[in-house]
């Protein structure tokens, strides 16, 4: 296969695994398909240049996703299979999601039921839960971070921002729609907090296709946070809008534990089904455009939550795709 214009280079095969096609892209990396010959499964590796993550000053965060992806074992975490060096690029692989990802569902304009929305809120607070026991945050909660599997299982994925020792914390970091108010302040933080509030904006979004909060810059948006008025608009409604009220508490100390929400959808009884491919395929075929952009992974400027505000922001980091709601 042919360099691709990073010139990161692309083997036809590497080990047991015959690589197919490329499915993505990134500052440092392309993420390419392949099948394991020996199991006839396919898997999805990233390549990885170490030049670009060298000159970029990234090499601190893949190796720390690295150490971490190696140790989870959990259904709703990608699985890494393998990782292997070569002299010019890292490959690591790992479990492939051809369903795509949450991001994805959300700019089309496809809204799941909300029997859907409890499944997949019990799912990521399940894996939230398992990572915060062990003292260790994601950081970076965010729909462009949840993919699907065969059975539309959502599977949380980059964790090259994940921090251990959660509890105290005060790099700023993540995606800025999605950062809790006390990471914006800059002051010391428990990154397990910050995660369930990214979770409970990303909650908001898969419920409703809008953000709880509306600003008219990144500027007032941080000026807003700063001078304590941010205004949220929580419109999801049920027990999914109890939920993402429980996750928007400006206080930290406020806000319930991955492990108290997940409680909390149990104790509410509420009986979920599974998302069906044919569900989602009969939806994608009849939903109209929707208003939200598509969201680059790591864009640090923020959408507006009303379709009348989404145009006023281009970046070479961002490409708005401005479409009609649902409803």
């Amino acid at each position: 296969m042919s360099n691709v214009s990073n010139h990161i280079r692309i083997p036809s095969s590497v080990g047991r695994y015959k690589i197919l096609r490329q499915i993505g892209k990134g500052g440092f990396a392309v993420v390419v398909q392949a099948v394991d010959t020996k199991t006839n499964q396919f898997v999805a590796i990233k390549i990885v240049s170490r030049q670009e993550i060298q000159r970029q000053n990234n090499m601190i965060y893949l190796e720390n996703e690295l150490r971490l992806c190696s140790r989870f074992d959990h259904p709703s975490i990608v699985k890494v299979f393998d990782i292997i060096y070569e002299e010019d690029i890292i490959m690591i692989v790992m479990e492939y999601f051809h369903n795509g990802y949450l991001q994805s569902l959300i700019s089309q304009g496809i809204h799941l039921s909300f029997d859907e929305c409890v499944r997949i809120s019990y799912k990521i607070l399940d894996a939230l839960a398992y990572l915060h026991k062990r003292g260790i945050c994601h950081k970076d909660i965010k729909p462009g971070n949840i993919l699907f599997d065969d059975s539309f299982n959502p599977k949380l994925i980059d964790f090259g921002l994940a921090k251990e020792n959660a509890d105290v914390l005060s790099t700023y970091c993540g995606t800025l729609w999605y950062i809790a108010p006390e990471i914006v302040k800059n002051s010391e933080y428990d990154g397990r907090k910050a995660d369930i509030w990214a979770f409970g904006v990303t909650l908001h979004l898969l419920s409703t296709g809008c953000f709880p909060f509306e600003w008219k810059s990144e500027s007032q948006f941080i000026k807003d946070i700063l001078h304590n008025k941010l205004s949220l608009n929580i419109q999801s409604r049920g027990i999914i809008g109890t939920l993402v009220e429980k996750c928007l508490k400006f206080d930290p100390k406020e806000r319930m534990s991955a492990d108290d929400l997940f409680l909390y959808l149990q104790t509410a009884q509420v009986e979920s089904k599974g998302i069906s491919h044919s569900e989602i395929s009969s939806k994608r075929s009849t939903a109209k455009q929707s208003s939200l952009p598509i969201l680059i992974a790591r864009a640090q400027v923020p959408v507006k939550s009303t379709p009348k505000l989404l145009n006023d922001r281009m970046t070479n980091k961002m490409k708005l795709i401005v479409r009609k709601r649902l409803y």
